[in-house]
C-alpha cells in the first residue's frame, strides 16, 4: 500500500526527473503514469494499462522520440518520452492516444514544454477529460470525491477486461 507521503515524494522525484530531461535535451517531454485511485498503485491491472500506454506512445511518437525512460516505482509505473516536435504537437498526439485507445481514459499523459510549462488540453481547444464513471468533468468528480475508490477500481477492471476480451 502506498502512503500519501510516498506519493508526494514520488511526485517530487518525477518533477526532478522531468527538469533533468528537459534541461539535458532542450525538448518537450511526455510524463506518463496510470490513473489508478486508492492506495494500491501497482498491481496486475495497472501494469497492463501502463504497458498498453507505453506501446501506444511508442507507436504514435515513433519517428519523434529521442529518448525514453521507464521506471517501476513503489508508487506506480512511470514513463518519460522526450520528443523532437513542438510541445503543442506532442500534446495533440498524446490527446489522440488518450481519446482513441480503449484504455486511454486510464492514461495520464502530461506534456511539458522546454520552459517546464504543462500544456493543457484547453490550449488546443479540446474539452476537459470526462469522468470514468459519469459524464461530468473528471477534475470535478476527483475534487468532490463523487465516486468511491471501490467503484472506480471496479470500472477500471471492467474496462481492462473488455479491452483484453476484444483483442
Amino acid at each position: 500500500m502506498t502512503s500519501l507521503e510516498d506519493i508526494l515524494k514520488a511526485r517530487d522525484l518525477r518533477v526532478k526527473t522531468q527538469k533533468e530531461l528537459v534541461s539535458s535535451f532542450g525538448k518537450p517531454l511526455v510524463s506518463f503514469t496510470v490513473n489508478m485511485p486508492g492506495p494500491e498503485k501497482k498491481n496486475e491491472t495497472s501494469r497492463k494499462i501502463f504497458d498498453a500506454g507505453v506501446l501506444a506512445l511508442r507507436e504514435k511518437l515513433a519517428p519523434d522520440i529521442v529518448y525514453y525512460k521507464l521506471s517501476d516505482e513503489e508508487t506506480g509505473y512511470e514513463g518519460f518520452f522526450v520528443a523532437d516536435i513542438s510541445a503543442r504537437e506532442l500534446k495533440k498526439k498524446t490527446c489522440d492516444v488518450e481519446e482513441t485507445h480503449p484504455l486511454g481514459r486510464l492514461f495520464d499523459m502530461d506534456v511539458i514544454d522546454e520552459d517546464m510549462r504543462h500544456i493543457s488540453r484547453e490550449e488546443l481547444g479540446l474539452p476537459k477529460r470526462k469522468c470514468l464513471i459519469c459524464e461530468r468533468e473528471a477534475s470535478f468528480c476527483a475534487r468532490s470525491r463523487t465516486h468511491g475508490v471501490d467503484e472506480l477500481i471496479k470500472k477500471i477492471n471492467e474496462t481492462v477486461d473488455a479491452w483484453e476480451n476484444a483483442r
